[in-house]
C-alpha cells in the first residue's frame, strides 16, 4: 500500500491575520488545505490518504471536503495530537488497525500548508523508497549561513554547498518510521523538530529528492501574499 498523510493537526499563531487555523485559510479562493489535498489526489500515487486534524476542526474540515466532492472512499479524516510526533502516531496507528502493516507499505508525509507541492516531488519519493528506506524533499541553501552558539556573534559560516534546506514531503518505509517512532525515548522525543528527523535519531540513513523553491510552507502574513501570487500565476498559466 501506498499511503499519503496530511499534518494538519496545529491551529498556527504565527500568521497574525488568521481568525482560524491557518490552513483553512483562502488563497486564490480556495481553502489552502483544499489546495494540498487536491494536488496529492490528482498525483494518483496513494492508494489512500490521511489526514490528522485538530479534533475540534475535524467535523469542518470533513463538510468541507464533501461540499468539494471530495469525500472519496481512500480520503479518511482522522483526530491529529497536540504535538507532530502525536499526528504521526495517530496516523500509523489508524493505518495499522485498519489494514495492517506490510513489509512494502510506504507513506508520504506531508503538511496541510504547504500546497505548492509537485508531482515529481511526490513520485520521486515514493520511487525513492525503493532504495532508501527514508527521503526528504530538499534544496541547495542559496543564502550564506552562519553558525551562533549564542547571542548574536558569528560562531563559524559553514559551507553553503553542503547545506540544504529540509521541505516537505518526508516519505518512508511504513515499518521502518512505525519502528523508529516506537523506540524513541522520552527525550529524544523532545529533540524531534522535523518529521524526518524521527529515523535519524535512531540511525536510520536519511536520502533527499529534489525539492522545490515555490514548495513553501505558509506560516506568516507574508507567506500568505507571496502564495496568493504564486497560486494565481499558476491558475492563469494552467487557462
Amino acid at each position: 500500500m501506498r499511503y499519503g498523510a496530511i499534518l494538519a493537526g496545529g491551529v498556527g499563531n504565527r500568521m497574525k491575520s488568521a481568525h482560524i487555523p491557518k490552513q483553512f485559510l483562502e488563497i486564490a479562493g480556495k481553502p489552502i488545505i483544499i489546495w494540498t489535498l487536491e494536488r496529492l489526489l490528482k498525483s494518483a500515487l496513494f492508494d489512500e490518504v490521511i489526514i490528522a486534524i485538530h479534533p475540534e476542526w475535524n467535523e469542518y474540515l470533513k463538510t468541507m471536503i464533501r461540499d468539494r466532492d471530495l469525500n472519496r472512499n481512500y480520503v479518511k479524516v482522522i483526530d491529529g495530537g497536540k504535538e507532530r510526533l502525536d499526528s504521526i502516531r495517530n496516523v500509523i496507528d489508524y493505518i495499522e488497525g485498519a489494514h495492517g502493516i506490510e513489509k512494502d507499505d510506504k507513506i508520504l508525509i506531508h503538511d496541510a500548508v504547504r500546497p505548492f507541492v509537485t508531482d515529481q516531488i511526490m513520485k520521486d519519493s515514493m520511487d525513492a523508497l525503493d532504495q532508501y528506506p527514508a527521503v526528504v524533499a530538499a534544496i541547495p541553501a542559496t543564502d550564506t549561513m552562519l553558525w551562533i552558539e549564542e547571542g548574536t556573534k558569528v560562531d563559524s559560516m559553514p559551507a553553503r554547498s553542503k547545506l540544504y534546506h529540509g521541505q516537505a514531503p518526508d516519505s518512508f518505509r511504513l515499518q521502518v518510521l512505525k519502528d523508529s517512532l516506537d523506540s524513541l525515548t522520552e527525550e529524544e522525543k523532545k529533540t524531534i523538530t522535523g518529521t524526518a528527523q524521527i529515523c535519524l535519531t535512531k540511525g536510520i540513513e536519511i536520502h533527499t529528492v529534489p525539492g522545490d523553491v515555490e514548495n513553501i510552507k505558509l506560516t506568516s502574513d507574508g507567506d500568505l501574499m507571496i502564495a496568493e501570487g504564486i497560486m494565481r500565476e499558476r491558475l492563469e498559466r494552467d487557462d
